[in-house]
């Protein structure tokens, strides 16, 4: 074999080796798919997210257009499965296509290391350790969790894997100096600046990636020209566009029109995030402390073997003199700070998709664990290789077996049962209140996706939305039928007060559910009759 010829096959093989990943690992989230809209794995949003993609709507903040304008196309060529089940499907590619670009990573990540180093790890060595983190961030629990449901952090993952990806490019580029060195940074700068642009605009902890990039780009050595810079700050700002996308769809009334951002000050409040601010740097030193060592905890993540591993890399990494190696560890290492921030600062109850960065890292990690046996007496790195390469091997199925019972949906019915028994049991034209979010938003999926073209005489007011001026003036817009009061409603208790007064005020004219029993209103002689999980309302005799 000519040395040209293998030179090109080797090239070749991080390609292979991507792509057959990215194709396991689709298959193997696909067996462990939900089959429709779900509450399971934290996926409460789901029912939003879907119905948003579906009709081009406006989910939740901070209002995801990338993720709604490709959900639209993709559910809209795919000519088979619901729509939530398509939707789920994006999920477990993105999540499919997060690893083959993390091999690709772990894989070019190995170039920075002295030639005598990746001589001793050997070809087959370096396939092994970059196919074994890939796999190991795929069947890590919370990343297979979040790719079998409708959920934005799929893909945020890709995007955190995309940019790491470029940025060890980078790293590793600017070692070896080659002719076509200059042509190729340049394209990669631009890329860079694209990818953060669109990563950007389907959720905001992607600005969390400056840290990193500015090191990379700052202390690097990519002796970068103004123009290259210039391009890239331009490439970083297209994709930004795409957040026009709120108040031009929101001025076209679509079905899902959360916080109506057609004002400046609904576009602010929505892209912001400035509902859920009030839970950001809310939590007592015990209990950011109590969330961190919940959720923090690599045995969990990766299994045992892969924890192991992981510790092995990070002291690699840690210890390595290389200026490009360092840099890729403190990358790494910021991600980890990304997921240790949330996880101390941000009140919630499902912070599963903040933590997924900090799994990246960690199978980045795993991967590096054979470069440290290098580092050992000539007596012990032979058999300590061995038994690394060994564990790598067993990782990745060890945790697979693990979770995937834990992970698997493919016979979760209980949010689809939820929707499907409560639409054939209300009345025609039937108006119903309900306070609570992950319920509203199956009721939102069927009406306006499943049920769109036979059951939107059914009126659905979400409480929540009754607190804001904008949730009162759509619901009179959308229900002009209905009486809805003209601000919202204070007191001690709004979501009740507010249920209790669109009752009072339309029991007449539609047939009523709520979700729960109104203790005012029983006062006041109102009947409640259960009908599965809701209940029917009925006026006061006489």
């Amino acid at each position: 074999m000519s040395p040209t010829k293998g030179g090109k096959r080797i090239d070749r093989l991080p390609h292979v080796l991507s792509a057959l990943v990215t194709l396991i690992v689709f298959g193997v989230y696909l067996m462990t798919l939900s089959p429709g809209v779900s509450w399971a794995h934290h996926s409460e949003d789901s029912g939003d997210l879907i119905t948003a993609a579906w009709v081009l709507g406006i989910p939740h903040p901070t209002g995801y257009p990338l993720f709604c304008i490709v959900g639209w196309i993709w559910t809209h060529l795919l000519p088979f499965g619901s729509v939530a089940w398509r939707m789920n499907a994006l999920s477990a590619l993105w999540g499919a296509l997060a690893s083959g670009i993390t091999l690709r990573a772990i894989w070019r990540g190995f170039s920075l290391l002295p030639d005598d180093t990746l001589n001793w790890m050997g070809l087959r060595t370096r396939a092994l350790a970059s196919l074994s983190g890939a796999l190991l961030l795929a069947f890590s629990l919370y990343v297979w969790e979040q790719s079998v449901v409708t959920e934005v952090y799929s893909l945020n993952l890709f995007f955190f894997s995309a940019v790491s990806w470029i940025l060890i490019e980078l790293l590793a580029g600017s070692r070896e100096q080659d002719n076509a060195w200059e042509l190729r940074r340049s394209r990669l700068v631009a890329l860079l600046g694209l990818t953060w642009g669109f990563a950007l605009t389907n959720h905001m902890t992607s600005l969390f990636l400056f840290p990193s990039i500015f090191t990379v780009l700052a202390f690097g050595g990519l002796g970068f020209k103004p123009r290259e810079l210039a391009r890239a700050a331009l490439f970083w700002f297209l994709p930004l566009l795409l957040y026009a996308y709120l108040p031009i769809r929101s001025r076209m009334d679509p079905p899902l029109d959360y916080g109506n951002p057609e004002t400046w000050d609904g576009f602010v409040w929505m892209v912001t995030g400035k509902q859920f601010r009030r839970s950001m740097f809310s939590l007592l030193p015990y209990q950011s402390l109590h969330q961190i060592m919940r959720y923090n905890s690599l045995p969990l993540q990766l299994g045992a073997f892969g924890a192991f591993l992981s510790g092995l890399g990070l002291i690699k990494l840690l210890i390595e003199k290389s200026r490009h190696i360092t840099l890729l560890m403190l990358h790494s290492v910021l991600l980890v700070a990304v997921s240790l921030f949330f996880l101390a600062s941000y009140s919630i109850w499902d912070p599963e998709g903040y933590i997924l960065p900090m799994i990246w890292s960690a199978a980045l990690w795993a991967s590096w664990s054979v470069p440290l046996a290098a580092e050992l007496p000539p007596k012990l790195g032979p058999p300590v290789k061995t038994a690394v390469i060994m564990l790598l091997a067993v990782a990745p199925l060890f945790s697979l077996v693990a979770h995937y019972n834990e992970v698997d949906l493919s016979d979760n019915y209980e949010a689809i049962r939820f929707g499907e028994e409560s639409f054939d049991a209300f009345e025609p034209n039937a108006l119903v209140i309900e306070v609570r979010y992950e319920r509203a938003f199956v009721f939102w999926y069927y009406r306006e996706v499943e049920y769109a073209d036979s059951r939107r005489d059914v009126a659905i007011v979400y409480i929540e939305h009754t607190g804001f001026q904008w949730g009162l003036d759509l619901l009179k817009r959308k229900y002009p039928d209905l009486v809805i009061p003209d601000k919202p409603l204070g007191g001690k208790n709004p979501d009740a007060a507010t249920a209790a007064w669109i009752v009072r005020h339309n029991i007449d004219k539609r047939p009523i559910y709520v979700g729960a029993t109104i203790d005012e209103l029983k006062k006041e002689g109102y009947k409640f009759q259960a009908v599965g999980l809701l209940f029917r309302v009925f006026p006061p005799d006489g």
